[in-house]
């Protein structure tokens, strides 16, 4: 059976992508990207974190963060921090411990470029900074420098967008902002359309069906197509997909599969959810009366 769920999965999908494409990536920049290979910087290590607050006004399916990085010894951790405001720091000394923040931690090549590293996470409209930092945090163990020349500010962003944690008094450490400028700090993602979205490319449409269909077949696919956030990728999540259909938005060049393999499409759709558990499939049945 798994064998049939994943050979069903894979013509669904080729199917769908012959016909369909990706919403255009997003990509959030703090300034431009200066010389490369650069040899100094601001440092960063287990007393020095830099961040850029940013505000979005729309849901973000985040994928990668990043900037112009170097001098990497081990790794560094990027983290993602909600803030009540725009002018606001972050919660805690340095951060809240009863807060989990989206991180990760990564290593790049000696000399200074811009570097990307995937971090996976759904951003709801509101105000957020993007930390780098070294030793001590979310399981980092380096030090690093990060470029602050010949790297004009995009705007909306100022010097006042950036805020650091460091020593301000001997023995005290405190966040504090406006106190460095022209640092590029990236992040990249997807539109985000909700729960359906199961391949977070901003709209719910066919390709979330080839998405909700790969993931039956192999529980191993990121991000599951987990509608209802239940732990578990069934006919229920494809019926929250199916009443969320929504047009893609102006921005994107998403369609639905041509004529000829729509029915094909939902053919396999029935068969995933007649192939769902028992317990699900009486749900399902309930919900459809």
């Amino acid at each position: 059976m798994n064998s049939r769920r994943t050979t069903l999965a894979t013509l669904l999908l080729t199917l769908l992508s012959a016909t369909s494409t990706h919403a255009a990536t997003l990509t959030l920049e703090s300034a431009t990207m200066g010389p490369p290979a650069q040899g100094a910087g601001l440092p960063l290590s287990a007393n020095n974190f830099v961040g850029w607050r940013f505000n979005l006004a729309t849901p973000l399916a985040v994928t990668q963060v990043g900037g112009h990085l170097g001098g990497i010894k081990d790794t560094l951790f990027a983290a993602i921090v909600p803030l009540t405001a725009i002018d606001a720091l972050p919660a805690g000394a340095p951060f809240d411990a009863a807060t989990t923040y989206p991180h990760t931690t990564f290593t790049a090549p000696t000399s200074t470029a811009d570097i990307r590293t995937p971090l996976s996470t759904v951003l709801q409209p509101g105000n957020y900074a993007l930390i780098i930092g070294g030793s001590g945090q979310f399981d980092a163990t380096g030090s690093g420098w990060i470029p602050n020349s010949q790297q004009p500010n995009i705007a909306p962003t100022t010097q006042s967008s950036y805020i650091s944690w460091r020593q301000t008094l001997p023995g005290k450490f405190n966040w504090s902002a406006g106190t460095l400028n022209n640092v590029r700090l990236v992040v990249t993602g997807n539109p985000y359309a909700g729960p359906a979205d199961f391949n977070r490319d901003g709209a719910i449409d066919a390709l979330d069906l080839a998405a909700w269909t790969a993931s039956v077949a192999s529980p191993s696919v990121t991000p599951k197509a987990d509608a209802n956030a239940d732990g578990i990728v069934d006919g229920l999540d494809f019926l929250a997909w199916q009443r969320a259909q929504t047009p893609p938005p102006p921005s994107t060049t998403a369609s639905i599969p041509e004529p000829a393999t729509l029915p094909l499409a939902c053919g396999l759709a029935a068969f995933f959810i007649h192939a769902a558990p028992a317990k699900h499939r009486r749900i399902m049945t309930r919900t459809e009366r």
